[in-house]
């Protein structure tokens, strides 16, 4: 439930961010639309609703356990797991728009390549794909955060605990992934995503706040796995690092952040 509910805030805080845009690229009508990736659904509900002429297929690895039993007929929701070959399962030359987001942690870091250009191939040509990443490093707009704090612990043991075989920098090559896989018109937006109310901005002090709650419950969604199955760290040791780490976050002159790329690109006509 505690997932659940965070990926919930997660999705309101990124409307909040993209001022209430469900996606960048210029796309004025898309009939064809797919999720990859789909988590609790929230994104791909917002576009079935928002777009009733259009067909709406989410795919995730671990499908939501109940969409609203006021679904829209425009969204179907499948289960799929990414690191296969989304081609020829579903149809090349067909999505208007395929966006997919916070995949990082269950992608393959090898797939990645065929990832880009499979979603490529589904694509339309001059039908635009949305990527959205973090770059899973906590950062310090002060300097202030050292080696000794528990946020850097956390940062260095989730890379070093998933570098084997995915990528924590993904967030970073969004852009390059899709100019090797021939896309056109790419653009990317690096956010810095603020931790807590710290910034003169006042956009992005409230992106803050809302996000302190959200930063604490991804400390432990995405460091419990990892650290207890590839570093060998017992469920206690992981708590009391991610509670150290949730304290020092209540520190407003740390000024943390997490980047956050958002990044598209059309298929060539």
């Amino acid at each position: 439930m505690q997932e659940e509910q965070r990926l919930e805030n997660q999705h309101q805080l990124l409307r909040y961010l993209f001022d209430d845009r469900l996606f960048f690229p210029p796309v004025k009508c898309p009939r064809r639309i797919l999720e990859c990736g789909y988590g609790r659904g929230h994104w791909a509900l917002d576009m079935a609703l928002n777009y009733p002429h259009s067909e709406v297929t989410a795919i995730d690895l671990y499908p939501t356990p109940e969409l609203p039993d006021d679904q829209p007929d425009n969204l179907e929701c499948e289960v799929w797991d990414l690191n296969e070959a989304l081609v020829p399962s579903y149809k090349p030359n067909t999505y208007d728009l395929v966006h997919s987001r916070f995949v990082a942690p269950g992608i393959k870091k090898h797939r990645w390549p065929g990832y880009v250009r499979d979603i490529c191939r589904l694509l339309r040509p001059g039908g635009w794909v949305q990527m959205v990443e973090f770059y899973y490093i906590i950062q310090s707009d002060s300097g202030l955060l050292t080696d000794d704090h528990a946020l850097t612990h956390w940062s260095n043991g989730y890379r070093y605990s998933m570098d084997g075989d995915r990528d924590p920098r993904a967030g970073r090559n969004l852009g390059q992934l899709m100019r090797n896989a021939g896309l056109a018109d790419i653009e990317e937006v690096t956010y810095r995503l603020p931790i807590g109310g710290w910034s003169t901005d006042p956009k992005m002090r409230y992106v803050g706040e809302l996000n302190m709650e959200n930063f604490g419950a991804m400390l432990d969604s995405l460091a419990t796995w990892p650290f207890i199955e590839r570093m060998k760290w017992s469920k206690e040791q992981v708590a009391a690092l991610t509670c150290k780490a949730r304290e020092e976050a209540q520190d407003s002159r740390l000024k943390l952040y997490m980047p956050l790329t958002v990044a598209w690109g059309r298929r060539r006509c």
